[in-house]
């Protein structure tokens, strides 16, 4: 082979393996702007459940005390009655 058509030859594939490379880091930008913008979405997620669960236990909090007062009323009631 000449010296010539091995210079284009290697040429040719430098240029290939260039552009193989710069399909790469654009795919992989691609890729790291699609884990952000999921990242973020489930960070925002993950805020509303915390937000949810706190809110759940105020929640549970006012439910204990009413069954507590609840109970203390219908222990008191049966307490009268056994009198």
């Amino acid at each position: 082979m000449p010296k010539k058509l091995k210079e284009e030859s290697l040429e040719s594939l430098v240029a290939q393996i260039q552009e193989l490379l710069n399909e790469l880091t654009k795919e992989q930008n691609n890729l790291a702007n699609d884990v952000k913008k999921h990242h973020k979405a489930t960070m925002k997620k993950l805020d509303k459940l915390r937000e949810f669960d706190e809110i759940a236990d105020m929640t549970n909090q006012v439910f204990e005390r009413r069954i507590s007062n609840i109970e203390q009323a219908v222990s008191q009631i049966l307490k009268t009655k056994e009198k």
